[in-house]
């Protein structure tokens, strides 16, 4: 019994200790997040890529659970801005024209790594860690915008010309027309990242993708299968503080 005891004595102050190491982090962080398309989606014969620049508002908890070692459970809020040219002007008989693709994403993630703190010195350490994430998407649409010189009877009239934006997750007539076209809301990934901590500051830089993509559907077309995918990327450096 006494042995028993001990044990349970042991294990109960392993446990504390380890608890006692748990922390708190916010950062802001830059995000470049990237849209890459097959080419079963463009209809051509390359892919597609389509960047967006945003920033990210991050926490962390972190619960030791052993000797350096860390679960880190927590919540980012990533919003994504991006404007691509996709045909640059083209002069022919002095006219030109321009087509831009303009579009913006928000999403709030739920990651969970498992991490190892490698201490340098007393104020200085390392932490690489790696780990999966469960994605959100609250909002995502796109529209494209002309700029031309051509009249409109030729192509569209002078100046700049918004065409609606279109909402990627909704089925409706006006955004994407049927539910096998829309965007999937919810989707799962895994990142890997190493974070520098100055004492109490921080700063980190992650990569990461996904496994269940932002788009996929098989479609079948008289004996033959076409399967349009559009994956998801994102890198993150960031500088927070940690309590």
């Amino acid at each position: 019994m006494k042995k028993v005891i001990l044990a349970a004595a042991i294990v109960f102050a392993g446990a504390t200790s380890a608890n006692a190491e748990s922390y708190n982090r916010i950062t802001l962080s830059y995000d470049r997040q990237n849209f890459s398309a097959n080419s079963d989606y463009t209809g051509t014969y390359w892919g597609w890529n389509h960047p967006l620049n945003g920033f990210g508002i991050n926490y962390f908890h972190g619960f030791g659970v052993a000797e350096n070692m860390f679960v880190e459970v927590g919540a980012n809020m990533n919003f994504g801005f991006g404007s691509q040219i996709l045909y640059s002007p083209v002069q022919y008989a002095g006219e030109w024209f321009r087509q831009k693709l303009q579009s913006h994403n928000i999403n709030l993630t739920v990651p969970i790594n498992y991490v190892y703190r490698i201490n340098v010195s007393d104020k200085i350490k390392i932490a690489p860690y790696a780990g999966i994430n469960v994605k959100a998407n609250i909002l995502g649409e796109y529209r494209f915008t002309y700029d031309a010189s051509i009249d409109k009877d030729h192509f569209k009239a002078p100046g700049i010309v918004y065409e609606p934006w279109v909402n990627v997750y909704s089925s409706s007539e006006d955004d994407m027309g049927d539910r096998v076209n829309t965007w999937n809301r919810f989707q799962m990934g895994w990142q890997v990242g190493v974070g520098l901590e100055l004492d109490k500051f921080y700063l980190g830089i992650q990569y990461g993708t996904d496994f269940i993509p932002a788009y996929k559907h098989t479609f079948e077309y008289e004996g033959y299968s076409v399967q349009p995918k559009v994956n998801s990327q994102a890198l993150k450096v960031s500088l927070g503080y940690t309590f």
